[in-house]
């Protein structure tokens, strides 16, 4: 009896990708982000209600700030919502950077006993971070109604403007996890180049507030279009979709090649870890 011959070739494109395997392996994604909520508010006073403190805290700082002492323009709206609305948003966006980018290492243990998909560790962070924005999102109603503004229509495109937002914060979280694996001094400098990414970002003021002259280097950064779309959405502020399709088209540059980066550096991570 001939004996049959099998032939085994790496998959390419999308095939290499094995995003299916996330799906086989769900109830150890849930798992880790149950587990990274509770280690986040163990033993802690206050508990969960530090996902609203935070961004009530950065509201007073900023709003000082840039508000009372800068006095850049708000286009006629309380200088507090201007501050939320983008801290709320900023705040998503560096946890999940943050907790992606760490967390490879601090899950080294199980990287190096156990196979399972470890895009999983990355996009676990998601959860966790959208839990926090949620709770957020719910002191940002009483204070919009304490200022005497109400959302249009507009409100129901909020969820798009998150999307793009987690896109980004993914795609650059899958950067900075894949390279701190091999080099570890990138999850000691991540929050500064976080840090840094605040002040070129419109978080604490409009674009309008800038010089005309540069306000296309700020539109370069795909945040600054999802923080504007957010701000639409909630406050009625204006924005061109144009600038968000440009930011959609960058985010999707910055996750697709993020993606493909992680997965080939995915099988090293055990040895290098």
């Amino acid at each position: 009896m001939p004996i049959k011959k099998m032939v085994l070739k790496p998959t390419k494109g999308l095939a290499s990708l094995k995003l299916a395997e996330l799906w086989k392996y769900r109830e150890l994604f849930y798992f880790l982000a149950w587990r990274d909520i509770i280690v986040r508010y163990k033993q802690t006073a206050l508990g969960i209600a530090w996902a609203v403190i935070n961004p009530l805290l950065q509201m007073v700082i900023w709003t000082f700030i840039f508000g009372k002492v800068a006095k850049l323009p708000s286009a006629g709206l309380p200088y507090a919502l201007i501050t939320l609305s983008g801290t709320l948003f900023w705040t998503y966006f560096s946890e999940i950077v943050n907790g992606a980018g760490n967390g490879m290492i601090t899950n080294s243990n199980l990287i190096s006993k156990i196979y399972f998909p470890r895009l999983i560790i990355p996009l676990s962070v998601v959860l966790r971070a959208l839990l926090d924005f949620g709770i957020a999102l719910l002191i940002f109603i009483p204070v919009m109604f304490y200022y005497k503004i109400c959302p249009s229509l507009a409100v129901f495109a909020l969820p798009v403007f998150v999307l793009l937002v987690t896109i980004i914060a993914v795609g650059v979280g899958l950067w900075a996890a894949a390279i701190s694996v091999k080099y570890r001094d990138v999850a000691k400098i991540l929050p500064y180049f976080i840090q840094l990414g605040f002040f070129v970002t419109p978080v604490a003021f409009l674009n309008v507030a800038l010089p005309l002259n540069c306000q296309w280097i700020f539109n370069l950064n795909p945040l600054s279009g999802a923080i504007s779309g957010f701000r639409w959405a909630l406050l009625g502020t204006s924005f061109s979709w144009g600038d968000i399709g440009f930011s959609f088209l960058i985010s999707l540059i910055i996750f697709v090649s993020g993606l493909f980066y992680f997965k080939c550096l995915e099988r090293s991570f055990a040895d290098l870890i």
